[in-house]
């Protein structure tokens, strides 16, 4: 009577062996190996998305398509917008579908999170828990037939500094007779300046102040800024700090052009 007993137990054997061989064993839950590692991969690309402070979630759904192409594990299924958002409040959120392959099976385990972004980027419940992947990612439920999205159109124009303006604006300035108002220099270089070419790209408006007999001209912002003054000395095309160009502090402005030389000195 013993024999049947014995051979039951060893197929139970063999069969349990067979079905964790196989992956066919129950689902791994939070808190196991593989869905800490799924969870953390989700949360490692909303930690990275921030590029500059935004007020639009377009942006990050954009950064995270960006981001989530370049990696074998997470893929953007979705997102949502929070309309009455305002500064410095959670703009919306970012749904993942990470797909992470077992090292002893072979087979993949599925799961999705989401991360909800503000102004500064990836937000969190606590300020500490930008380094909890709980906190950046939490788990959802995948949503049904998920499959990677494709981000909305960015239609924005990109504004830049034509190439070859800076030895148009010296010409110009040079040529300038004594009584030239600002409006006509401003129009003289919006005629004769190369238009860029780039997607999306349009020239940023050429700006002129006539003061005392001087001219100061500026083109750009504080990333890119052209800077050139016509005094009694000539035509010169100035190099300030950037620093001293945002927001804030002189500012990419022809008045900029005409400050003192001292006051265009990167500080101590």
């Amino acid at each position: 009577m013993q024999r049947p007993f014995l051979t039951l137990s060893r197929s139970l054997v063999v069969v349990a062996a067979a079905l964790i061989m196989t992956g066919c064993t129950s689902e791994p839950s939070a808190g196991s190996a593989i869905h800490e590692a799924a969870q953390s991969a989700a949360a490692d690309i909303s930690r990275g998305l921030y590029r500059h402070g935004t007020d639009l979630m377009d942006d990050y759904v954009r950064w995270a398509d960006e981001d989530t192409r370049k990696s074998h594990d997470v893929e953007l299924v979705g997102y949502e917008v929070y309309p009455d958002a305002v500064h410095g409040e959670p703009l919306g959120v970012l749904q993942y579908r990470v797909s992470v392959r077992a090292v002893l099976t072979g087979d993949t385990y599925v799961a999705c999170f989401e991360s909800t972004v503000d102004y500064w980027g990836v937000s969190t419940p606590e300020r500490r828990g930008w380094s909890i992947d709980e906190q950046v990612a939490p788990e959802i439920e995948c949503p049904s037939h998920a499959t990677r999205i494709n981000p909305p159109a960015d239609t924005r124009p990109v504004p830049v500094v034509p190439d070859g303006i800076e030895d148009l604006v010296v010409e110009i300035l040079t040529a300038a007779p004594d009584d030239a108002t600002a409006q006509q220099i401003e129009a003289e270089v919006a005629g004769r300046m190369t238009q860029p070419t780039g997607e999306r790209e349009v020239a940023f408006d050429p700006r002129a102040l006539v003061a005392d007999g001087r001219i100061g001209f500026a083109m750009g912002d504080a990333a890119d800024c052209l800077l050139v003054k016509r005094t009694e000395e000539g035509v010169a095309v100035l190099d300030v700090p950037k620093i001293l160009l945002q927001p804030g502090e002189l500012g990419c402005s022809p008045a900029t052009a005409l400050r003192p030389e001292d006051q265009l000195r990167a500080p101590h």
